[in-house]
């Protein structure tokens, strides 16, 4: 039997929408410019609400941030366990050109985060949530030099290779004299080549030993 909806059920659907609008709205004004640039009164207008409104649903800018990371970042962890699901072994590569294509797909959060990562330091209450995102992320890499038989340092194998693809794209992602087309196929190019680079760095027999 169909549950009945109630007044109740709408209003917390309506505040849901009105949240996830915010969020939006706040991603498009974090890819612009430097997130230490955007005020709360700014997000409330790109949102097309009232600025007492917005601090209904969160009471900082720091927290609405983390709150729009969270949300991209699991729709990308979301992305990585469908593909680890489905396979017996998912190869360093494959786990590489599934973060930048996720990118790729979502250049507002992958501007946002560029800007976050070159400027802005999160006040201390917020850091365990984001911390606490970035651990999950970063287990999806784990997972990968798990599975081709790294013992040793498998966190910071994950910290370099994630590092690497950032690099990439940051490098790449507006290649001059090149389409949209070309520059995605080039990117996924040098996130294979990283990624088998990886793979012969993390074998012990012809690793530099790691302190």
């Amino acid at each position: 039997m169909e549950k009945k909806q109630t007044l109740q059920d709408l209003k917390e659907a309506e505040r849901e929408n009105r949240k996830q609008l915010i969020i939006t709205a706040a991603i498009r004004l974090f890819s612009k410019e430097h997130i230490s640039k955007v005020g709360m009164r700014d997000i409330a207008n790109e949102a097309g609400i009232s600025p007492a409104l917005i601090y209904r649903h969160f009471k900082d800018r720091d927290e609405l941030f983390i709150e729009a990371f969270v949300k991209k970042s699991k729709e990308m962890i979301d992305g990585f366990e469908q593909l680890l699901s489905n396979r017996q072994a998912v190869s360093i590569q494959e786990i590489g050109i599934e973060f930048v294509r996720y990118l790729l797909k979502n250049p507002l959060f992958f501007r946002m985060m560029t800007y976050f990562m070159l400027e802005h330091t999160l006040v201390e209450e917020h850091m365990e949530r984001f911390n606490e995102t970035m651990r999950e992320l970063l287990s999806i890499f784990d997972k990968g030099f798990k599975q081709i038989g790294l013992k040793k340092h498998v966190r910071l194998h994950s910290h370099a290779f994630f590092s690497a693809l950032n690099g990439i794209m940051i490098t790449f992602y507006h290649y001059p004299g090149r389409s949209e087309e070309e520059i995605e196929k080039h990117i996924e190019k040098l996130t294979a080549l990283i990624g088998n680079l990886f793979m012969h760095a993390s074998d012990e027999k012809y690793a530099p030993p790691l302190q």
